[in-house]
């Protein structure tokens, strides 16, 4: 079954094509399902973890050297190797995680947040439920303490294979901005193609066309949905300002 592709050109389009997704794949017995939403500025972009975009990195050697060194930097440290994986992806580490959020709107503010006219963006619309009856046989999410997720992340420098297939994982809602981003996680397998590439039953591809996403910007700070609502901090305010004032969105 090919991905769903469909292409919006004002938020209200956007969030009727979501509306329309979730009616489509929801059902009497499942109930209404809360599909995940990742925003990419270029339409081009496959559903492909950091890790995988090099071939000539050491991910052993990156985590080690990230634990040994981050801890002076923190005022509490993580206490699981999912938590110091969720750092890492956070502060822009190449990992196996893909982000995602629940919140629909957030999805599309992170595909035309950094728009520059050049390139058609689009939003990414999963299924999680679906993914994971597809990768694991289990139609639910899995938590970083679970047996399934342990799978996914060995120790450093233990050679334990790991499942093939992308699994939907639900972090621990431990920090401000992965809580007001309502943010979730993909992790890869071994297979280091795409998650578009391996798995389309419940995936849809919403394309933005360039010379609509400043508009969809400015409608989406009308709706409440900028850079310091989703980074509250002074990095998030900074570009929130410079935002109205100066890029005009």
């Amino acid at each position: 079954m090919p991905i769903v592709e469909k292409e919006a050109t004002s938020v209200s389009q956007y969030l009727s094509i979501v509306s329309g997704l979730i009616a489509e794949w929801s059902s009497p017995e499942s109930g209404e399902i809360r599909p995940w939403f990742r925003g990419h500025k270029r339409a081009d972009w496959n559903l492909v973890p950091g890790e995988f975009r090099f071939t000539d990195i050491n991910p052993d050697e990156i985590r080690s050297e990230f634990v040994l060194k981050a801890r002076a930097l923190l005022d509490d440290s993580p206490t699981t190797d999912w938590e110091w994986y969720f750092l890492m992806q956070h502060h822009g580490l190449p990992t196996r995680l893909l982000d995602w959020t629940a919140g629909s709107l957030i999805g599309l503010h992170f595909a035309v947040c950094h728009d520059t006219g050049e390139s058609d963006a689009a939003v990414w619309v999963l299924d999680p439920w679906r993914l994971n009856k597809w990768s694991i046989s289990k139609s639910e999410l899995v938590l970083s303490a679970d047996s399934a997720a342990k799978k996914y992340l060995h120790p450093v420098y233990h050679q334990k294979k790991i499942p093939r297939r992308p699994i939907a994982i639900v972090p621990p809602y431990n920090s401000p901005r992965i809580t007001v981003q309502r943010g979730a996680f993909s992790v890869h397998g071994s297979n280091r193609d795409g998650i578009d590439e391996q798995f389309a039953t419940r995936l849809a591809k919403i394309h933005l066309a360039k010379d609509c996403c400043i508009e969809m910007r400015r409608e989406l700070r009308c709706a409440g949905i900028s850079e310091f609502t989703l980074f509250p901090d002074l990095d998030g305010l900074s570009r929130d300002i410079r935002g109205a004032e100066i890029e005009g969105c």
